[in-house]
């Protein structure tokens, strides 16, 4: 990720968490890395600064036959206008947020 150095943060959560508070104002976010295969792990992103279920943009979950190509990154390129949080449940692991 070096051609992201300086341009861009990183924000990493081990364990399935409720209402993960990337960034609690505007942003944009670049990616998501997930870095553990979990069958039906999920990751819910919102655009709000509090709720990780509040104003839902993103919804991944992971299905019994993904267990190849871990770590895997998501691509978003998308901009939240209020900010950006997240559920991270059913037993998901290891999720990094690349964001501005």
């Amino acid at each position: 990720m070096a051609q992201l150095e300086g341009k861009y943060q990183m924000s990493y959560t081990a364990t399935a968490t409720a209402n993960v508070v990337v960034k609690n104002k505007p942003g944009y976010l670049h990616s998501i890395i997930i870095g553990e295969w979990v069958t039906g792990g999920t990751v819910e992103v919102s655009d709000s600064a509090t709720d990780g279920d509040g104003n839902v943009k993103i919804f991944l979950q992971a299905g019994v036959t993904d267990a190849s190509g871990f770590p895997k990154t998501v691509p978003v390129n998308a901009e939240f206008k209020v900010g950006i949080t997240a559920d991270i449940g059913a037993s998901q692991t290891k999720v990094t947020f690349v964001y501005r």
